[in-house]
């Protein structure tokens, strides 16, 4: 029996190898279009048992095809194939981790279509792996990366923070996409548990700083309302809430910027890739 299933597993390593070949072949001096995979559901009674060997072969077909790929090709011709290999062979086999690092690598970047089914991956990724903090990471980021939804990345990151041994970078996160989303109450909430929990002097005081800065663009955002309330409109101009609403603006800080668009206030990260006044890239 046991060198039955020896020739078995030879047999499939060396269909395995020859379908490599064969791809990688076919690849040398000419460029093929990638076909789309058959649903998982066509893999499940034509594979069987054999799901996982269908995912890693659908794999190293895609991996063949983006390693040929001619150098600007449009991507947007090839993305719906893409995405749909991608979704079939995780669906087919959750636990095939390869694939969920080639999908951050090649599909968020296309569009914010292909951002969006990239989210839906790492969400099969992540109910296989539920404390992978590297998938958590490419969840989380394409929100507001690729897609322009701070506020769904602050969840994403909200919830990795309640992971044990979460790095403390999800739950400053978490905060920071709060108040660029508009949520600044939430990310004041987040700010303030993590420094409670911190123990390090020098981290502390940078949170009670951000606690500051947040503070303040809560008080100016319910002045904002009170206008609302009172005269059932937001105003056009921050100017506009002096002195009846509130005695003075907040300060402008070095490192948030204070985003009004009415009736929101954002606290927004200045560009990294920008220099300030100084000549000095933001840090």
């Amino acid at each position: 029996m046991k060198a039955i299933v020896s020739l078995f597993l030879a047999g499939l390593i060396f269909v395995y190898g020859l379908l490599f070949s064969h791809l990688d072949s076919k690849a040398q001096g000419r460029f093929t279009p990638l076909q789309f995979a058959p649903p998982p559901a066509f893999y499940r009674v034509a594979a069987g048992y054999l799901q996982q060997l269908a995912a890693e072969m659908l794999f190293i077909r895609v991996s063949v095809f983006l390693g040929g790929v001619p150098p600007g090709t449009d991507k947007t011709s090839y993305e719906d194939a893409l995405a749909n290999n991608f979704e079939v062979m995780t669906t087919l086999y959750p636990r095939f981790i390869d694939p969920y690092y080639f999908t951050q690598g090649f599909l968020p970047s296309i569009s914010t279509e292909s951002a969006a089914r990239a989210a839906g991956i790492f969400e099969t990724g992540i109910a296989a792996y539920p404390e992978d903090y590297v998938l958590r990471f490419f969840y989380g980021t394409n929100f507001f990366l690729t897609m322009n939804e701070p506020l769904k990345g602050a969840k994403a990151f909200a919830e990795a923070a309640q992971l044990p041994k979460a790095p403390p970078m999800f739950g400053h996160l978490a905060a920071l996409l709060s108040a660029q989303g508009g949520d600044i109450e939430a990310g004041l909430i987040s700010l303030k548990t993590m420094l409670a929990a911190e123990k390090e002097e020098v981290v502390r005081k940078r949170y009670e700083e951000e606690i500051s800065i947040f503070e303040q663009t809560l008080i100016t955002q319910q002045a904002i309302n009170a206008y609302i309330n009172k005269y059932g409109f937001p105003p056009k101009e921050l100017e506009q809430l002096i002195p009846e609403f509130v005695a003075q603006l907040p300060e402008t800080w070095a490192f948030f910027t204070l985003v009004y668009d009415p009736p929101n206030l954002h606290l927004k990260r200045p560009d990294r890739t920008k220099k300030d006044e100084t000549g000095i890239p933001w840090k």
